[in-house]
């Protein structure tokens, strides 16, 4: 039975199958936990991921569906910690078995996060291995595994620190993958701090660190890594954390006011400074439904309409945290601000990829208001004929959505 179960999985019609299929996985499963045949099985499941590479997913799907119906997770620790014993030179002689062990521990992560992040250490030093296709599926499970593992996080604040500080651990690895000696993996690095913008599984934090990176990138010497930079701050500023406008004249004005009134709650007594009044956090007090981040950009340069939006807060924590939210806001506003210079180099790039990402990067500029982005755009009026003929203002109104944060409407930018 054991064997003639891997010899119907090398075979892909009948994996088509689906009745069939789970069938196999079941009995696979039972094998390694129920009977407690777990070396053999990882070696059977190890060689059919090496040597076919369409039975990785179903694979991963066996091995997760053994842990969640028998509670067992032993046969993914083995199969993980035989992975993590290979001689990284074995991948880069086999480079189709690579691939393929590469999509099985991402789509591990993808079902096993918890399992997977604690036991990520026996993959940590294939970072330090020549071949980039393993360093690229480790990037994907870093990724995965941000957005998954740390959600709904139970336990003592022990625990809890702990997690905190793998998942911190992990960024932090992300951070320096940018750096990598291969371009595919410094462009694979790149998409996922876009998957993890889109999972909002970025602090504020950490925000500007990734968009500095973002803007370093934009100039590396690979039109694939800058493509995938140009992607990223499209990304990051479609899901900003800090409200639908981003001019630095208004967030510097928001700024200076709370400020002020930081310093004046720091300078009352204890006891005044507790005092909070009627209105909850994120209130504007014209009576706009609009959230804090919001309700303290305003819409327009008018200094009446400024007066209107500023929120109402007398909690001492809560102006200190808007205040240090905004001096974020500032610091990314002035981030992209600064790449205007760049994307009007990158406009004359003689790679195509580059001048379709940097108008998609520039409307997307334009349509957040800012500052120095309209003057960019029209740098590309030579570009008409390239303009016409190009797939991408089709692309732009496929995938342009507003800012999808509470209380703003954005408009789509005029072109």
């Amino acid at each position: 039975m054991h064997r003639c179960t891997y010899v119907l999985f090398e075979n892909q019609n009948v994996l088509k199958d689906e009745e069939t299929r789970n069938g196999l996985c079941r009995i696979i499963g039972a094998i390694a936990t129920r009977h407690q045949k777990i070396s053999q099985t990882s070696a059977s499941v190890l060689h059919l991921i090496h040597k076919y590479d369409f039975t990785v997913a179903h694979l991963a799907e066996a091995v997760a569906a053994a842990e969640k119906k028998f509670g067992d997770g032993s046969l993914a620790i083995s199969l993980i910690r035989e992975i993590g014993r290979t001689d990284p030179k074995d991948y880069v002689r086999d480079g189709a078995g690579a691939d393929n062990v590469g999509r099985f521990l991402v789509e591990l992560a993808d079902r096993l996060p918890k399992l997977m992040s604690t036991n990520l250490g026996v993959l940590i030093p294939h970072f330090g291995g020549e071949s980039y296709k393993i360093r690229n599926s480790l990037v994907g499970v870093l990724g995965k595994l941000a957005a998954k593992a740390f959600k709904d996080v139970d336990g003592n604040n022990s625990a809890h620190s702990i997690r905190l500080r793998s998942k911190q651990a992990m960024l932090e690895i992300l951070i320096e993958r940018c750096r990598d000696v291969s371009a595919y993996t410094r462009s694979r690095v790149l998409q996922v701090w876009a998957e993890l913008c889109e999972e909002n599984a970025i602090s504020i934090g950490l925000w500007n660190e990734v968009a500095s990176v973002a803007s370093g990138r934009l100039e590396d010497k690979s039109a694939i890594v800058r493509k995938s930079a140009l992607q990223l701050l499209i990304t990051m500023l479609q899901h900003n954390p800090f409200g639908p406008q981003l001019r630095a004249t208004t967030f510097e004005a928001t700024l200076e006011k709370y400020k002020e009134k930081l310093e004046e709650k720091e300078s009352q007594s204890p006891a005044e400074g507790e005092l909070v009044n009627d209105h909850p956090l994120g209130e504007v007090t014209v009576g706009q439904d609009e959230s804090v981040s919001d309700s303290c950009l305003p819409s327009s340069q008018d200094q009446t309409d400024e007066d209107h939006m500023f929120v109402d807060i007398t909690n001492l924590e809560q102006i200190r945290a808007l205040v240090a939210s905004l001096e974020a806001g500032l610091r990314f506003t002035t981030c992209i601000t600064s790449l205007m210079p760049i994307l009007i180099q990158l406009l004359a790039s003689s790679s195509a990829t580059d001048v379709e990402n940097t108008i998609l990067l520039l409307m997307r500029c334009r349509q957040f208001q800012v500052e120095g982005s309209e003057a960019a755009l029209r740098k590309m009026l030579p570009l008409r004929y390239f303009l016409r003929t190009s797939q991408y203002m089709k692309q732009w109104r496929a995938h342009s959505l507003p800012y999808t944060q509470k209380g703003s409407q954005q408009k789509q930018p005029k072109v």
